[in-house]
């Protein structure tokens, strides 16, 4: 690049590092918006039109004005915030979890939805659910093959049976899949090759949804330490 490109090269450089932090600043922005969007409108066309309907009827207003939409749909996601207050309360009662077990055992049974139900109950447990899944501690694990490195977790002290014909001891290690950390594999891992990474599993977690976007700040490595490693070749 000559001297007289330099200058002019520099604003653009500017303008381009300026769109990228923007970017980066709004999107994480828009997008919980827009989830926050999509759910006020399920819960309006499950809810809150019916509540709008019923609300001009008791009225004597036409059910289309602009008012008795808004009401409408206002009153339905409080209405659903107050359902789902109400069903977390029954479900914690003896009664509740009675009638949980066999609205499941209900579900299960029926041809379609047993297919999806669990899949769906797995992902709302693992987020929303007060049985966490119980990780110890995160680790790297050679895997899928040497000499390659997995971010998992330890999740128990193997099998018995595999320790005693491995002759050695071995560790349970889910290992999630990205960007989707709810799903993955279960390996047994010898425990003299796990290395114990001091990152919380929060830190992890989002390491994956991220796919490896967000590192902890102790864990970022500078670009010239990069460079300056052994096999990197520029």
């Amino acid at each position: 690049m000559s001297e007289k490109e330099k200058p002019a090269a520099r604003p653009r450089r500017r303008i381009t590092r300026f769109l990228l932090t923007g970017v980066a600043v709004l999107l994480p922005v828009f997008l919980t918006g827009y989830v926050v969007v999509i759910l006020c409108r399920f819960v309006d066309g499950l809810l809150g039109r019916w509540i709008g309907e019923q609300l001009a009827a008791l009225l004597d207003v036409p059910a289309t004005t602009a008012a008795t939409r808004a009401a409408g749909a206002i009153l339905g996601v409080i209405g659903a915030v107050v359902a789902a207050g109400l069903a977390g309360a029954l479900v914690g009662s003896l009664f509740g979890k009675r009638l949980l077990d066999a609205l499941q055992n209900l579900l299960l049974r029926l041809p379609l939805i047993k297919m999806v139900y669990p899949s769906v109950k797995q992902i709302t447990d693992f987020f929303f659910g007060d049985k966490k899944i119980g990780f110890h501690s995160v680790v790297a694990v050679p895997y899928p093959t040497k000499g390659l490195y997995t971010i998992g977790f330890v999740t128990g002290q193997g099998l018995r049976s595999l320790n005693d014909l491995a002759g050695e001891a071995l560790v349970s290690v889910f290992i999630p899949c990205a960007p989707a950390p709810v799903t993955g594999y279960v390996v047994l891992v010898p425990k003299r090759d796990v290395i114990e990474v001091p990152m919380t599993v929060e830190e992890a977690l989002r390491f994956y949804v991220s796919a490896g976007v967000i590192v902890p700040p102790k864990e970022l490595v500078a670009p010239a330490e990069v460079a300056q490693a052994p096999g990197v070749h520029r």
